[in-house]
């Protein structure tokens, strides 16, 4: 078994067909998308489609099947359930939130070991060893929206108020070096000293592509763009966009100058960076676009070009071409679509990971192949039969030999590996 871990380990915490030919994922490790809904907490949806592969529940939650004849699929492997948050007061009522969301999930592979941040409502990044699964540090910031892991810096975009203005919560990111990890962390502030914040409301995600370009949506609908002043080490403010009518769910740029957002406005708009940042398409369900709140963006490349996949809680995944806002594959999961990252199994392919408001995991191939069309539906993952969250999937993040997480609206941390022949 590849990946590192031991099979069946339960850690140290609590404890349809389309033409469209598809491509291979370009992000990083902590660029899953998604996170800030309440989902429904159901354990299943009669609309769902059905899988080609029916995973094995004994091998999914143990590492291993006595079962000689077993006809489900040996496919995928459950290696720990890790409580990444804190408990909510005793008078919270839904049976399914008694702890904070795990908000946001990134990977940080340092000198030969994993290591995994983890953020929450509760106002905390962990970070946590993948060899027992236990703690080694937390830190509190604020209510946590995102992480990512780039250019060896953590990136945190969280909420929390500013001794500028205590009694009003803004949006804050901080970054820190994490070969000086134990140094204060940079912070971006819209103009030292007297706006000493990112956002003017919570920020709801980052988007890391490089020191020199970096971009962050939040609650209020803008969206900001940053760089690194090396004479004054220190992430400045570059450009401010209009941006959305609601809070910013999503960010991915194509071509170093088309800038993609999505939102709980239920649109998708392209900027163009090239000039002052100019909304040049702007979709919604009258051309083709989500019905409900857009809930994140992925970016992948073919040998067609570049595109990008939307989530919504309308049920649907979408695939835009990246340079011109076509759509070009729509499907449907019968239920709200919170999150989604891409990963790929042990030849390499590249497959979509789903998470639903149920808690269920959905995984999808990418590329169309002689086997398998663009966009099969390969497994699903479910607390009723194999293994998930109790309410709503928050977050979706890859790893390396094939693994994956899940951060969930019950607070638990989820460590899967691909271990099987998806067949595709």
């Amino acid at each position: 078994m590849s990946g590192g871990y031991r099979g069946g380990s339960r850690g140290g915490g609590r404890g349809r067909s389309s033409n469209y030919q598809g491509g291979r994922s370009s992000g990083g490790r902590s660029g899953g998308s998604g996170g800030g809904y309440q989902g429904r907490g159901a354990r299943g949806n009669i609309n769902a489609p059905q899988a080609r592969l029916r995973p094995c529940s004994q091998f999914t939650t143990t590492g291993s099947c006595n079962n000689s004849n077993c006809k489900f699929a040996h496919v995928v492997k459950l290696h720990a359930t890790i409580e990444a948050t804190s408990r909510l007061p005793q008078n919270n009522s839904n049976r399914y939130n008694q702890y904070a969301d795990v908000s946001s999930v990134a990977i940080w592979e340092t000198q030969g070991a994993i290591k995994i941040f983890t953020g929450g409502n509760d106002g905390f990044w962990r970070l946590w060893n993948t060899s027992t699964f236990v703690k080694e540090f937390e830190h509190s910031v604020g209510k946590v929206s995102c992480l990512k892991v780039a250019s060896n810096f953590l990136f945190c975009g969280f909420e929390n108020a500013t001794t500028l203005l205590p009694e009003q919560t803004v949006g804050m990111i901080h970054a820190w070096n994490l070969a000086t990890p134990t140094n204060p962390p940079l912070e971006f502030q819209i103009q030292t000293p007297l706006l000493p914040y990112a956002h003017n409301a919570s920020t709801s995600c980052v988007l890391v592509e490089g020191a020199d370009k970096i971009c962050s949506g939040s609650l209020d609908g803008s969206i900001r763009l940053w760089t690194f002043d090396t004479p004054t080490n220190q992430f400045v403010l570059k450009q401010t966009i209009a941006g959305h009518a609601g809070q910013v769910t999503g960010l991915q740029l194509i071509d170093q100058h088309l800038l993609w957002s999505s939102s709980v406005d239920c649109s998708i708009r392209l900027w163009d960076l090239n000039k002052q940042g100019e909304c040049q398409y702007l979709i919604t369900k009258e051309n083709n676009g989500h019905s409900n709140a857009v809930t994140g963006l992925l970016k992948f490349t073919s040998p067609a070009g570049q595109f990008v996949l939307s989530s919504s809680l309308d049920g649907t995944i979408k695939a835009w071409n990246g340079t011109n806002g076509e759509c070009v594959a729509s499907e449907a999961h019968g239920e709200g679509v919170v999150c989604m990252a891409l990963a790929t199994d042990l030849q390499q392919n590249p497959i979509l990971l789903i998470g639903l408001e149920s808690g269920n995991i959905m995984c999808r191939n990418v590329v169309q192949t002689p086997k398998t069309p663009a966009f099969c539906l390969l497994f699903t993952l479910s607390g009723k039969y194999t293994a998930g969250h109790e309410g709503a999937v928050k977050c979706l993040t890859e790893g390396p030999s094939s693994t994956f997480y899940s951060g969930g609206s019950d607070g638990k941390l989820m460590v899967w590996q691909i271990a099987g022949d998806l067949g595709i």
